[in-house]
């Protein structure tokens, strides 16, 4: 009875005092912060500290990748993007609602493909942020994945050199933590799967930056002379000039993150 217990509150108090940190260092907000403790202790309840570990390899590089580019950019983009650098409720879910979800299906029976799709997710979401982050400290400006001209820093849709490769170190460091925790060394599949892994994360990522192209909501700021993700500014409603007015960046990062996961299952289903 003692140990079952102490194996709910470990898990819950571990991931209550990194969510206190993370609010103090003001990584997340408040809201963010609690949506972070429940993923977190979720992923660490039904994937032990190898799941939660990985876990924390996103969360805690992009944030300090993302603090580093900002910071020696001076916010360079910010004008452009909706929200900032400290993360609140919806953009943790975009990124770790699926993530999480996979791991209570695993902890429910579902087998390997629980784990894939974990994996998967985690991938894109590290993938997408790094390449987000460094794609800022690229000398070139970056070019729209659609036309291949060049886009101002930081507008959703660009793509650059730097954070494309950076995007595929992301999502294989992912997917090697994510083979090093899980794998079966025995089965050659496992390396199958993890490979699985990192490819579905670096695809999520350009699948993003193409649903950010495409379908999500860009304004037009007359004032300025600017197409920015901001639907107003000043207390002023800014006209819609591209995409789709409710789809912002968490509802692509969402989007894009299940395109990864069901890429990944499609692919793990060959071999399983």
């Amino acid at each position: 009875m003692t140990q079952g217990l102490w194996a709910i509150l470990s898990p819950l108090l571990i991931n209550m005092t990194m969510g206190v940190i993370a609010w103090r260092l003001k990584w997340l907000t408040f809201s963010g912060g609690c949506s972070a403790v429940l993923a977190g202790f979720i992923i660490y309840r039904f994937l032990g500290i190898g799941g939660w570990v990985i876990l924390m390899m996103f969360f805690i590089t992009a944030t300090i990748l993302g603090k580093l580019s900002r910071t020696i950019m001076r916010n360079v983009g910010s004008d452009l993007q909706k929200k900032g650098g400290t993360r609140d409720w919806l953009q943790v879910l975009a990124n770790g609602g699926i993530a999480t979800t996979a791991a209570l299906f695993s902890g429910f029976g579902g087998g390997t493909l629980a784990l894939v799709a974990f994996g998967a997710a985690l991938a894109a979401s590290t993938a997408d942020t790094w390449a987000g982050e460094a794609g800022i400290l690229s000398k070139k400006s970056p070019v729209s994945i659609l036309t291949f001209r060049p886009v101002p820093t930081g507008m959703s849709g660009g793509v650059s050199l730097l954070g494309t490769v950076s995007s595929l170190l992301g999502s294989s460091m992912i997917a090697l933590a994510w083979y090093a925790t899980f794998a079966n060394y025995s089965d050659e599949n496992w390396m199958f799967l993890a490979s699985v892994v990192a490819v579905s994360g670096i695809i999520g990522s350009l699948v993003d930056s193409y649903l950010g192209a495409t379908i999500q909501g860009h304004y037009y700021d007359p004032d300025r002379d600017q197409i920015t993700e901001h639907e107003e500014r000043d207390g002023k409603k800014l006209a819609l000039c591209r995409g789709v007015r409710w789809i912002d960046n968490d509802v692509v990062n969402l989007m894009s993150n299940t395109i990864a996961v069901l890429l990944a299952l499609g692919f793990s289903l060959i071999f399983l």
